[in-house]
């Protein structure tokens, strides 16, 4: 189900909520903890492909609770709305903050830090093969890659940092995204445009 479809009246919580149960079912907690894990896999790729419009009309949710991002028309350097670069690097609404726990100190919260954490460092050491892949593309003609593509991503990658002050730099992107007036705007547009719900 997407995101778009549950409407402006219900949040993602209460959809939760419906679905699975108070917080306290196991049903709810396997659901909220696969929530919690692919949320992390989400904002580690968005964040390093820099994956964009990520409206509440191309996010879904899966019958286990898993977020499953539907449109992948904007990456790397191109964007909607004439590239300002308006979005952060991950989505990280009050509604899925709510989802693991409320705030960011949450036992929860600090699960999908940590887990954004081990799957940047995990994926780091393979920067070389996918910055191959994705130079392969460069003379594609597609908009979204431009003279700086490559350099932009290997910077995002954090090559020249220990692991500790990569996993420093991803505890960084991931706090400057939670709850981002950026993120609120782009949603708020999307509505005013295409009358999707946020």
């Amino acid at each position: 189900m997407s995101r778009n479809s549950l409407g402006k009246i219900d949040s993602l919580y209460d959809y939760f909520l419906s679905k699975y149960g108070d917080e306290t079912t196991q049903k709810y907690q396997h659901a909220q903890r696969n929530f919690i894990r692919s949320m992390a896999a989400y904002s580690i790729v968005c964040y390093l492909l820099q994956i964009k419009d990520r409206n509440n009309g191309n996010i879904m949710i899966d019958e286990d609770g898993h977020v499953i991002h539907i449109d992948f028309g904007f990456m790397f350097e191109s964007s909607p709305g004439m590239n300002m670069g308006v979005e952060p690097d991950i989505k990280l609404t009050e509604e899925m903050l709510k989802i693991m726990g409320g705030k960011e100190d949450a036992p929860n919260f600090r699960l999908f830090l940590k887990l954004c954490v081990q799957g940047f460092l995990a994926v780091r050491p393979y920067h070389e093969a996918i910055i191959s892949l994705v130079s392969l593309m460069l003379d594609s003609g597609l908009p979204c890659f431009r003279r700086k593509t490559v350099e932009k991503l290997r910077a995002r990658f954090r090559p020249q940092m220990t692991d500790r002050e990569a996993a420093d730099s991803m505890i960084e992107v991931v706090s400057k995204s939670c709850l981002s007036s950026r993120t609120y705007f782009y949603d708020a547009c999307q509505w005013l445009w295409n009358r999707i719900p946020y």
